[in-house]
C-alpha cells in the first residue's frame, strides 16, 4: 500500500492532518510571544501550515521537512517570506527557539523516545509546541486493531502525556485538546474522502485501499466507545 498517497487522498484539502481546530492552533500561536528573527523549525511539517500561520503572525526564519514530497511542493507554494520547506528524513541542526512537531512524534522514533530528540532542538529556555495522541480511556483489542495494528504502549493518558514531558526537561505551560466535534468533522471528512475518491478513480490500483480506510474508520467508531477511546492533545512546552 502507498500509505502517503492513501492519507493525501483521505485528508483532502484538510489543512491540519490531526483533529485540531484551527481556533485551538491559532490561539497557540498568540502565546508564543516571539522575537523579530527567532529560528523556528516544524518536523515532518507536511504542508507546513503551523509554520506557515507562525510566520504570518511572527516575524520569524522557518524551516520545515517531510518525506512526502507532494506535500512539500504544495506548501511551497503558500510559503511567506522567510519559511522554507524542504524534502528530508531528518531535521537540520539546531538548536532553535521554537519545535513544532504536530501529530509528528513518529518522525523521531515515536512517543516518548522523541520527546528527548526534541528537547535537543530545542535552546535552553526555548519553546516546543506538541500535538500528541493520548488515550482518553483504556484501547480495546478490537479499538487496536481497527487503529490498524496499534499498540496500547505507543500512548500514554493525558496525565501521562504530561509526565513524559517532564521527565525528558520540558514544563508544560498552557494545553487544548480536540473535542468530539473536532473528531467527528476529521474522521468523517476523511471517510466521505475516501468514498467519493474511490466512485470516481474505480480503476485505479489504489482504490481497494482507499475503501479499506474508510471501512476501518467507520468500523472504529461504531465500537463501544469507539468515539471516546483516542484523544489528541496541543501543548506549548519550555525547554527547562
Amino acid at each position: 500500500m502507498n500509505t502517503a498517497a492513501v492519507s493525501r487522498i483521505a485528508h483532502g484539502e484538510l489543512e491540519l492532518y490531526n483533529p485540531l481546530s484551527a481556533a485551538d492552533l491559532d490561539r497557540a500561536i498568540d502565546l508564543l510571544d516571539l522575537a523579530p528573527g527567532s529560528r523556528a523549525l516544524d518536523v515532518a511539517c507536511g504542508t507546513g501550515v503551523a509554520l506557515r500561520r507562525i510566520a504570518t503572525r511572527w516575524e520569524v526564519r522557518g524551516t520545515g521537512y517531510d518525506r512526502d514530497r507532494h506535500l512539500v511542493e504544495r506548501g511551497r507554494r503558500a510559503a511567506p517570506a522567510g519559511v522554507e520547506l524542504v524534502v528530508a528524513d531528518e531535521p537540520p541542526a539546531g538548536p532553535f527557539d521554537l519545535v513544532l512537531c504536530i501529530a509528528s512524534s513518529h518522525a523521531l522514533g515515536g512517543f516518548p523516545q522523541a520527546l528527548e530528540r526534541l528537547r535537543e532542538l530545542v535552546r535552553p529556555g526555548g519553546h516546543l509546541l506538541l500535538g500528541e495522541g493520548y488515550w482518553r480511556r483504556p484501547p480495546t483489542r478490537e479499538y487496536l486493531d481497527a487503529l490498524g495494528g496499534a499498540t496500547r504502549d505507543e500512548l500514554a493518558d493525558y496525565g501521562g502525556l504530561l509526565e513524559a514531558a517532564r521527565s525528558a526537561g520540558l514544563v508544560a505551560l498552557w494545553s487544548c485538546a480536540a473535542s468530539e466535534h473536532d473528531w467527528d468533522r476529521y474522521e468523517w471528512t476523511q471517510v466521505l474522502n475516501c468514498e467519493r475518491w474511490a466512485a470516481e478513480h474505480a480503476g485505479d490500483p489504489l482504490a481497494e485501499d482507499v475503501r479499506a480506510r474508510a471501512a476501518l474508520a467507520r468500523h472504529r467508531l461504531a465500537l463501544t466507545g469507539g468515539r471516546e477511546t483516542l484523544g489528541f492533545a496541543l501543548l506549548l512546552l519550555r525547554r527547562a
